[in-house]
């Protein structure tokens, strides 16, 4: 039985420490960044609050993959040097809007 979230993909964003634009590198840099600094063998706090912490970056982390990973991106070198950067940006406002996250 899976748990419902109770994180928005905001505060996700928010625990992570970003304000603007992340891309998936910069998520997987930072959720392993404050893992190490808030890993309870570690961590100034108590293990308690170390361990919750864990689970709440786990918890975020997921949250922000699974965003990044439900918008298609192309990564085909070509893209811009034909001109499709354009046409890409086009359908992404058409199908998606606005950016829940980043606005």
């Amino acid at each position: 039985m899976t748990k419902e979230s109770e994180m928005s993909i905001s505060e996700a964003a928010k625990l992570f420490g970003f304000s603007n634009k992340a891309s998936f590198i910069e998520i997987k840099k930072r959720y392993h960044a404050l893992l190490k600094q808030w890993h309870p063998d570690v961590s100034t706090h108590s293990q308690s609050e170390s361990h919750e912490m864990v689970i709440r970056l786990k918890e975020a982390y997921d949250i922000l993959v699974d965003y990044c990973m439900n918008y298609p991106v192309s990564f085909y070198d070509g893209d811009s040097k034909r001109g499709n950067i354009s046409r890409s940006m086009q359908y992404w406002h058409e199908h998606f809007g606005d950016d829940p996250i980043w606005g």
